[in-house]
C-alpha cells in the first residue's frame, strides 16, 4: 500500500492563498488558512484562526462604506443562497506589510462552497493578487491620458521636407522633440540635422526606410529614438508621404511626428511584469495556461510541455484536446463550453497523456475568468493539478476494502463449514478424551508400580547387602582367630588363611560398591543448591590419611559454583575421581590432582586432572562400564565400580561425563553439568 497523502501538506503547498470559513454561525468564523495567505496578510496562525473574517479584516471598500455591504460579503452569500461557487471579480483592500505600511492591493476571490453530508459547512476562498495585472491597465490608460495632453502640450510635430532645397521646415511641436528653438525649425534647417538627432542605433535603418519610401512613393512610417540638442532621449514614431507633380517630380515630403517615449516605457514595464508572471508560473508544480474570452488557448508554462511532451504551440487554439483522454474528451469539453457560456469558473477531472510515464495521469482542471470594468470576460486563467496518486491511492483502498469484505465473507462460510464438522466431529473426540484419559490413568499406576519396584530392588540390595556381609564376617573373623591361636602349628596354612581373609575383605567392598552403585539409580533424588566448594572441602577432609599416605597435593580453584544436586551424589562424585586420581600414580611420583570449573555455553565444565599412570586410548571407552579394570588388583586395590557410579551420577543431572588421557603423563576428567537441567531416569 502506498503511503497514505498528508492532505495537510498539500493545503499548505497550493500554489493560491486559501482560507476557510466556518459558515455554521454567522460571521464566516476563519477555521483554516495556508501559508500562502498568512504571510501576505502579515498574519500569524494562532492569532487568526477562530476570528471573524470582517473583525480580522474590516471591509473598507466603498460599496461597504455606502451600502453597509461589499462585494466580498455579497460573493460569501450568493454561496450560501446557491450551493455554488461565488466569485468577487476585482476588488481593492489594502494591506501592510512587514514594515507596517500600508500598500494598495488589488485582489480577485473565488468561493467554494464545501458540503459535508449534503449540508453546506465552509466556504473555501482561493484568493489572486492581481495588483500588477490591474496596474498594468491603469499606467496604459496613464499612457492614453498621457498622450492626449501630448497634443495640447506639443509632443506632436509636423515637418515638411523640400526635397529640391534639403531643408526641412517643422513646427513648434516638432521643434520641442529635437529640443531645437521654433525660430531655427520655422525657416528651415538641413534635413541631416534631423538625421544626425536620430539614436545611432536606430539611424542607418531609418535613413533606408526614407530613401525608399522618396524611391518608391509608399507610406514612410517609422518608430526609433531621438537625442535632442540637451542629450534628451526619446522614443518617437514618424509618418509621412512624398507629394509629386503631374509630371512626377518630387514636390515636397510632409509628415508628422509622435512622441511614444510614455508608451514605449509602458509597454517595457508590461513586458517586464509579463515576465515575471511568465517565471513564476513555469516554477509552479500546476500546469499553467490562459486562453481569450473565446476559449481559445494561447499560453502554457513550462510543466505543461515537459508534463505532455510537446513543444510551445503545438497545444495552442483547439489542439489541445487530443492530449485528453478519449473517454474524457466529450465531458470534459461540455463543462468547458458551459463556463466560456456563462462565465461561471470552470473545473472538471479528467485524464491528461503524460509524457515521461507514457501513460495517462488523473488531473483536475480549473479555471477563472478575468473581467474587464464592464464585467466581460477577456481571458481565462486556469491550472491543471496531477492528482493521479490520489485517484490510484483511493482506488487501491476501494479494491483491498472490497478483497477484506471477500476474504471476510470466505472466512465465514469457512466457520460455518467447520462448526458442522466439528459438530459431526464431537462425539469422536470425546472418544478420544476418554482414550487419552484411559492412558493417563494406566500411565500413573504404570510410575506407582515403577516406583514400588525400585523401593523393593532398593530393599532387597539392603537386604542382600546384609546377608553377604554377615557370613563373610563370620569368614574373616574365623580366619583372624585361627591365625592368631595357631598361627604356630599352621606352616603353610597361615598363607592360606591370610588369602581367605584377603578375599573375604575383597568380596564385603564389591558389596559395598554394589549397593552404592544401586542407590544411584533408586534412591529418591533431593535437589538443592549444592556449593561445591564446601563439598570438596568435606572430601578432600575424608581422603586426608590417603592424601598423607602417598605424599600427595590436592588443588581446589577457589571459586567453584553452585548446583541443583544432591550432596551425597556430589561427595560420591568427587570422592571417587580425587580417589582414584591418588590411587593410580607411579610408585616415584606422588600424586597431584587439580580441581578446576568454567561457565561455557549455559553449561558448568568441571575439570579433575591428575599426573598419574594415564590410560590407554584405546580403553577410554570402557572405564566407565561396571566391573572394568584396567590394572592388576595386586598393583591398584579397587573393584572397578567407582567410574561407573560416577557416570551414573552425571547422568543422573542431565550431564556427560569424558576423559582425556595420556600414559605415563596424566589423565583429565571432564565434567559437563547444564546451569538448568531435567532430571534423566
Amino acid at each position: 500500500m502506498s503511503t497514505p497523502i498528508d492532505y495537510k501538506s498539500v493545503f499548505q503547498t497550493l500554489p493560491e492563498h486559501y482560507v476557510v470559513f466556518d459558515v455554521k454561525e454567522p460571521g464566516f468564523t476563519i477555521v483554516a488558512a495556508n501559508d500562502r495567505y498568512l504571510a501576505v496578510t502579515n498574519q500569524h496562525e494562532n492569532e487568526l484562526i477562530g476570528k471573524k473574517l470582517f473583525e480580522a479584516f474590516p471591509d473598507t471598500s466603498e460599496s461597504a462604506r455606502n451600502t453597509g455591504k461589499g462585494e466580498l460579503e455579497r460573493s460569501l452569500e450568493n454561496v450560501i443562497r446557491t450551493n455554488k461557487p461565488d466569485d468577487t471579480g476585482v476588488i481593492r483592500y489594502d494591506l501592510k506589510d512587514e514594515k507596517g505600511i500600508l500598500e494598495v492591493r488589488y485582489w480577485k476571490a473565488t468561493h467554494y462552497p464545501y458540503f459535508e453530508n449534503d449540508e453546506l459547512v465552509a466556504i473555501v476562498q482561493s484568493t489572486s493578487d492581481v495588483t500588477e495585472l490591474v496596474r498594468s491597465e491603469e499606467q496604459l490608460k496613464l499612457a492614453n491620458m498621457k498622450l492626449e495632453d501630448a497634443l495640447q502640450a506639443g509632443l506632436i510635430g509636423s515637418w515638411t521636407w523640400d526635397v529640391s532645397s534639403d531643408r526641412v521646415i517643422a513646427d513648434k511641436g516638432l521643434a520641442t522633440l529635437f529640443g531645437l528653438e521654433y525660430a531655427q525649425v520655422s525657416d528651415g534647417l538641413p534635413i541631416d540635422d534631423f538625421i544626425n538627432a536620430i539614436h545611432e542605433d536606430d539611424r542607418p535603418r531609418v535613413v533606408e526606410e526614407i530613401n525608399r519610401s522618396v524611391e518608391s512613393g509608399v507610406v514612410f512610417e517609422s518608430e526609433y529614438r531621438t537625442v535632442d540638442a540637451h542629450g534628451k532621449l526619446r522614443w518617437v514614431i514618424a509618418r509621412g508621404k512624398v507629394e509629386r507633380d503631374d509630371n512626377g517630380d518630387i514636390i515636397q515630403f510632409p509628415g508628422v511626428m509622435i512622441d511614444i517615449s510614455s508608451r514605449k516605457q509602458s509597454e517595457f514595464e508590461l513586458k517586464e511584469s509579463e515576465h515575471r508572471l511568465r517565471f513564476i508560473a513555469d516554477t509552479m508544480p500546476q500546469l499553467v495556461w490562459i486562453t481569450d474570452a473565446e476559449g481559445n488557448h494561447e499560453y502554457f508554462n513550462k510543466h505543461w510541455y515537459d508534463f505532455t511532451g510537446t513543444s510551445e504551440g503545438d497545444t495552442n487554439g483547439p489542439n489541445w484536446i487530443e492530449l485528453l483522454h478519449e473517454a474524457d474528451r466529450r465531458r470534459s469539453g461540455k463543462v468547458w463550453r458551459k463556463s466560456l457560456e456563462t462565465g461561471q469558473p470552470y473545473e472538471v477531472k479528467y485524464r491528461l497523456y503524460n509524457a515521461p510515464s507514457k501513460t495517462y495521469h488523473w488531473v483536475i482542471g480549473r479555471a477563472l475568468p478575468f473581467k474587464n470594468e464592464d464585467g466581460v470576460v477577456t481571458k481565462w486563467y486556469g491550472t491543471c493539478t496531477d492528482i493521479d496518486d490520489s485517484i490510484k491511492e483511493l482506488e487501491l483502498r476501494r479494491r483491498l476494502e472490497q478483497e477484506l469484505q471477500d476474504e471476510k465473507n470466505r472466512l465465514e462460510s469457512r466457520v460455518t463449514e467447520r462448526t458442522s464438522q466439528l459438530k459431526l466431529t464431537n462425539e469422536g473426540l470425546r472418544d478420544e478424551i476418554r482414550k487419552r484419559q484411559n492412558a493417563e490413568a494406566k500411565l500413573r499406576t504404570y510410575s506407582e508400580e515403577l516406583a514400588r519396584s525400585n523401593k523393593e530392588l532398593e530393599e532387597f540390595a539392603y537386604v542382600s547387602s546384609h546377608d553377604l556381609q554377615e557370613p563373610l564376617r563370620k569368614i574373616q573373623s574365623f580366619s583372624d582367630l585361627l591365625v592368631e591361636e595357631y598361627s604356630a602349628q599352621l606352616d603353610d596354612g597361615k598363607e592360606y588363611l591370610d588369602r581367605i581373609s584377603s578375599s573375604a575383605k575383597r568380596m564385603s567392598i564389591l558389596i559395598e560398591d554394589l549397593l552404592t552403585f544401586s542407590r544411584v539409580t533408586t534412591k529418591p533424588m533431593i535437589a538443592k543448591p549444592i556449593d561445591l566448594n564446601n563439598i570438596l572441602e568435606m572430601t578432600v577432609s575424608d581422603l586426608h590419611d590417603r592424601i598423607e599416605k602417598e605424599k600427595g597435593v590436592v588443588k581446589v580453584q577457589a571459586d567453584m559454583p553452585t548446583v541443583l544436586a544432591d550432596e551425597t551424589h556430589m561427595r560420591q562424585l568427587f570422592q571417587n575421581l580425587i580417589g582414584n586420581a591418588l590411587k593410580f600414580h607411579a610408585p616415584d611420583t606422588p600424586p597431584i590432582v587439580e580441581v578446576n570449573a568454567a561457565l561455557k555455553d549455559e553449561e558448568y565444565v568441571i575439570t579433575v586432572k591428575d599426573n598419574g599412570i594415564g590410560i590407554e586410548k584405546k580403553y577410554a571407552s570402557k572405564i566407565f562400564a561396571v566391573f572394568q579394570r584396567l590394572n592388576s588388583k595386586h598393583t591398584y586395590e579397587g573393584t572397578g565400580i567407582g567410574l561407573a557410579v560416577c557416570k551414573k551420577i552425571v547422568e543422573r543431572y542431565g550431564g556427560t561425563i569424558q576423559v582425556d588421557s595420556t600414559v605415563n603423563v596424566g589423565t583429565t576428567f571432564n565434567i559437563i553439568l547444564p546451569v538448568q537441567y531435567e532430571e534423566t531416569t
